[in-house]
């Protein structure tokens, strides 16, 4: 079918709708530098682990406090593989299912919708230290299969966890994203204390390409 007689059939603002939607998905879908910094570690549990990058370690299972863009928010792991860097960090703020690297990523939409529809049922604003644990064990277990391992016992519900989210696949999900970098890839809300959603930092990018696409439409259809 021709698409100029097509568009001749169907008004201007439908095409800019069509347009602008498509712009705002190609947005989010795009990695966004941000600085990501660990400034501490919340509820948490001390567990055993076994890595296939980092070998057996002693390691914090919980909630974890950065700064992205100097805005505090609250995240977990989703890097059982790397060690987190101090200090201020060049990061990309992207889609949840993007992160982490390798050998565990990406973890691809699947696992991602996983996650937060765990974050969805069972976090909240002072979260216990168990259930952080198991959170995070659970999340390690998503996103590391056969390179992660959990050693030590209890899993703090974990597993518990994991059969709900199994038996759940329409529950309600969270609006999560990964930001990854040089350290440590983390998991956090896409909307960050503050207010500013990190993947949408380039909505002035979205605003030129909308206009330029309302632009083309328009004439297109004279």
């Amino acid at each position: 079918m021709n698409i100029n007689k097509l568009r001749t059939k169907i008004p201007g603002k439908f095409w800019v709708a069509v347009l602008s939607f498509t712009g705002l998905a190609l947005l989010q879908a795009a990695a966004v530098p941000v600085t990501v910094q660990e400034v501490g570690i919340g509820a948490n549990e001390i567990v055993q682990i076994t890595s296939s990058t980092l070998g057996n370690q002693t390691v914090y299972a919980g909630t974890i406090n950065l700064l992205v863009n100097g805005k505090a928010t609250q995240g977990f792991c989703i890097d059982p593989f790397h060690w987190s860097i101090p200090g201020p960090q060049a990061y990309d703020a992207e889609p949840l299912g993007a992160g982490p690297k390798s050998p565990g990523g990406p973890m691809g939409a699947g696992t991602a919708l996983k996650i937060e529809q765990l974050w969805a049922h069972f976090y909240s604003t002072g979260i216990s230290s168990q259930n952080a644990a198991g959170l995070q064990i659970a999340i390690w277990d998503l996103v590391g299969g056969a390179n992660f391992k959990l050693d030590s016992t209890p899993d703090y519900g974990a597993a518990d966890m994991l059969a709900w989210v199994n038996s759940n696949p329409t529950a309600i999900a969270a609006n999560l994203i990964a930001v990854t970098g040089p350290g440590q890839d983390y998991v956090i809300p896409n909307v960050p204390d503050g207010g500013t959603t990190v993947l949408l930092l380039g909505m002035g990018l979205a605003s030129v390409f909308i206009m330029r696409s309302k632009f083309l439409t328009v004439a297109s259809t004279k």
